[in-house]
C-alpha cells in the first residue's frame, strides 16, 4: 500500500548540486592551487507526494458488500435465487474505519448506481483508486483521507476488511 499512496523511492540529488559523479577542479593557473569540490550529496525522496483531505460525513456514501446467496436446497425446485448475490449494505461513518482502506468507486459507476439502485453496478466496475482513512473526528464530523491523486473523483465509497 505504500508504494501505491508514495510511489518508489527514488535518489534525489539536492539541489544547487551537480549530478555528476566525477570531481570537479576548481581553482589557479596551471591547477597549482586547485581542489576537488565536495561529491553531490543525494537522499531518497518518495515519488509521489499523497494529498490529505478532510471530507464532512455528509458529503460521503460508504457501503460494505456483504454476500446473500441462498443454497439450492433452501430454493424450490428448480427455481434460481432471484435476489443479487451480493448486496450493499450502507456504512455509518465511525472510529473503527480509522486506518481503513476504501475503494473509491468510478463516477459512471457511481451514476449508473444511483439510477438503478443495482449493487452490480459499483462491485462490477472498475474503480478509481484507493483512500486511506488517516483520521476521523466524530465531534467535527469530518473524515481525513490519504488520497494519491487529490480530490476525489466520486463521493461513494466501498469499504472492505484491508486496514493498516
Amino acid at each position: 500500500m505504500k508504494r501505491y499512496f508514495y510511489g518508489e523511492s527514488i535518489r534525489s540529488t539536492a539541489p544547487g548540486k551537480s549530478s555528476s559523479s566525477t570531481n570537479t577542479v576548481v581553482g589557479g593557473a596551471g591547477g597549482d592551487s586547485a581542489s576537488l569540490s565536495p561529491p553531490p550529496t543525494s537522499s531518497l525522496v518518495h515519488q509521489y507526494t499523497p494529498t490529505l483531505l478532510e471530507v464532512p460525513f455528509s458529503d460521503l456514501t460508504l457501503y460494505k458488500l456483504s454476500s446473500v446467496s441462498l443454497s439450492a436446497s433452501m430454493l424450490p425446485v428448480s427455481a434460481k435465487q432471484e435476489t443479487d448475490p451480493v448486496q450493499l449494505t450502507p456504512v455509518e461513518i465511525g472510529l473503527s474505519l480509522k486506518h481503513g482502506i476504501l475503494a473509491v468507486c468510478h463516477p459512471t459507476a457511481a451514476e449508473s448506481f444511483q439510477n438503478s439502485g443495482e449493487a452490480r453496478d459499483l462491485y462490477l466496475s472498475g474503480m478509481a483508486g484507493l483512500v486511506a482513512v488517516e483520521k476521523v473526528d466524530m465531534d467535527r464530523e469530518i473524515i481525513s483521507l490519504l488520497s494519491p491523486g487529490g480530490s476525489l473523483p466520486s463521493n461513494t465509497l466501498l469499504v472492505g476488511d484491508i486496514t493498516w
